[in-house]
């Protein structure tokens, strides 16, 4: 074989491009209903066979195409979407390439028939010959038709999945497909039987018929905010509507399904004061952006995206979602029991060790002593939240009244009763501490009602409330903490500097890719490792930063299992806890449960 540099047969250039666009026949399914969508269709069928590896058939009611136009929608780079350059910054359709047909045409055998002026013509392509159009009969619309996939192709074919598989997949882009579009009709067979038709519907209904019993249309809300160059509607789920994976997290920007993280992780923080950890939400986002402020010309699929205004979308979205969840803040726990937590039982996160405290930075100072954790170290507390400097074996005595005192000091955001305990307790009831079990829970009757309170995340959701609503106190380090970071890391940490001081932390930049902290808060001394993955997560808006921060602090320094309590404290806590309208703790568990009287009669077969 000579080394010599040669162009290309035009057959074998685009089966290699064919390559890139079309993957799988799903890639098909995503090409063909793009093309029907940007056509002006309100009816769409999708037929697929052997899960679309033998035969993928779309009919569609669009504004079909003529003669001439037939003749040249399948070479490369033909396109009705764009002319120009400066088309690409504006693009509102979801084709734009002039890839698709000819990508399909090299990979499968292609039929076309398509309606146009009431002229009809039919034209079809084998390895990559074009036949010229003839007359034929048919209705407004087109129909495409791609058959044996990859047959062309066979080093692509024998790495498809089971029919079955493939199938999944196609159905799973053609629902992708339907639901930026709820005017519109679109209808899935497969193997000749009906699978899916949505008819015209509201976004909320569409999504609720497209996902069927798994999506329950009763548990959705729609919201939608306006903003200056993009607007958001989200349908989302209320919070008892969740899962253990980001599946029905879905993002949507201008009708195009997209994988952004970035907004995903807002629709997470939207959620995260009412679902803990592991759990996450239903939410489908639709994004309608100027077209000038996004590029989706990144990613064969254009899977992926570029906004110029990302950071101000995931603000507002963030925003969204936690006004639309405001009215679930006050819902109280069911009388069920919550899954065991796992707890780290290792060495108090507060000692220090290390030699690295100075003085306090002077133009930082606190407004009210701050809680420091309570350990099974020997070390003592200062006020103001971090181990004292003199080490000495504290007795449990000594531990219990210290814990107390400095739980009293931890105020709560108000000492009384929420009115709706109130209501159920009764006009004159108050809290009875009965005691504390397995080391973890606080047990308390109120009126005829059993609390049973979560110690540590109680303790949790206080310190985060202190944190939250007063100035830090700053600790100067006498040696400095240094640690590497990666050029986009020491960007993001530099534009973000003002926040990150305003929370106490301080740093500086060294060389090119080493930074170190010169101060932080006194309840974060010995928290390095979580400071410096805090400094270089290179993302959240000023909010979010500050919630990560102090629920990061409030855990490590929140009482832990194991740790014993004193009746006075235990009050404190209690007192707390059930004055709380939101009783969650930063990362979304529940602070406690309930069980009525009758709920206790009824477990143990007893008579109300």
């Amino acid at each position: 074989m000579s080394n010599a540099v040669r162009v290309l047969n035009d057959m074998v250039a685009r089966k290699i491009a064919a390559g890139e666009v079309i993957d799988r026949p799903n890639s098909i399914v995503r090409e063909l209903l793009d093309n029907a969508i940007d056509a002006q269709a309100t009816r769409l069928d999708l037929s697929l066979e052997n899960g679309g590896i033998s035969r993928i058939r779309l009919v569609d009611n669009g504004l079909g195409m003529s003669r001439e136009d037939m003749a040249l929608c399948c070479l490369p780079h033909a396109t009705s979407k764009i002319r120009s350059e400066d088309d690409l910054m504006h693009i509102r359709s979801l084709g734009f390439r002039g890839e698709a047909l000819s990508s399909i045409a090299a990979s499968s055998r292609l039929d076309i028939i398509s309606t146009r002026d009431n002229e009809t013509n039919r034209l079809s392509i084998r390895e990559g010959k074009l036949t010229a159009p003839v007359p034929w009969r048919g209705e407004k619309g087109t129909i495409i038709e791609a058959s044996d996939i990859f047959y062309s192709i066979p080093a692509r074919r024998k790495f498809l999945k089971r029919p079955q598989s493939e199938g999944t997949l196609c159905r799973k882009t053609f629902m992708e497909k339907a639901l930026p579009f709820p005017d519109r009709h679109f209808q899935l067979s497969i193997d000749g039987k009906v699978k899916l038709s949505l008819p015209p519907s509201s976004l909320k209904d569409r999504i609720a018929a497209a996902y069927g019993t798994a999506i329950p249309g009763g548990m959705l809300v729609q919201r939608q905010a306006v903003l200056d160059g993009f607007d958001i509607t989200i349908v989302a789920g209320r919070p008892e509507l969740n899962r253990n994976d980001r599946r029905y997290i879905q993002i949507f920007a201008n009708n195009r399904r997209i994988d952004e993280y970035a907004f995903m992780q807002a629709v997470q923080y939207g959620y995260d004061e009412i679902l803990p950890g592991g759990v996450f939400p239903v939410c489908f986002v639709f994004l309608n952006v100027d077209p000038a402020l996004v590029d989706f010309n990144i990613h064969p699929a254009k899977r992926e995206a570029r906004f110029r205004n990302g950071p101000q979308i995931h603000h507002e979205l963030v925003s969204l979602i936690k006004d639309f969840l405001q009215e679930f803040r006050q819902v109280r726990p069911k009388a069920t029991m919550p899954e065991a937590r796992q707890i780290d039982l290792g060495e108090s996160a507060q000692k220090d060790s290390s030699g690295r405290l100075g003085p306090m930075v002077p133009q930082r100072s606190p407004s009210g002593p701050s809680s420091p954790s309570v350990h099974k170290s020997t070390s003592s507390w200062s006020k103001n939240g971090s181990a004292s400097s003199v080490s000495y074996p504290a007795t449990p005595a000594a531990q219990s009244e210290q814990f107390a005192r400095l739980v009293r000091e931890t105020p709560p955001l108000r000492q009384e009763l929420t009115p709706g305990l109130r209501e159920e307790a009764g006009e004159g009831e108050s809290i009875r501490y009965m005691g504390q079990i397995m080391g973890v829970f606080l047990l308390a009757e109120v009126g005829t009602n059993l609390y049973i309170v979560d110690q540590h995340a109680t303790h949790e959701r206080l310190l985060y409330e202190r944190y939250r609503n007063e100035d830090p106190a700053v600790q100067e380090l006498l040696i400095p903490l240094e640690f590497e970071a990666s050029e986009e890391e020491i960007r993001f940490m530099e534009a973000q500097k003002d926040v990150f001081n305003t929370l106490g932390v301080f740093f500086r930049t060294k060389q090119e890719s080493l930074c170190e902290i010169t101060a932080l808060p006194r309840a974060a001394l010995s928290l390095e490792k979580e400071i410096i993955s805090f400094l270089k997560c290179r993302k959240g808006s000023p909010a979010e930063l500050q919630k990560d921060l102090y629920a990061t602090m409030s855990c490590r320094n929140a009482i832990k299992e194991g740790d014993a309590i004193d009746p006075g404290a235990a009050m404190e806590l209690l007192k707390g806890a059930l004055a709380l309208e939101n009783p969650r703790c930063p990362h979304g568990r529940l602070l406690w449960f309930r069980l009525t009287q009758k709920e206790l009669y009824s477990l143990v077969g007893r008579i109300v």
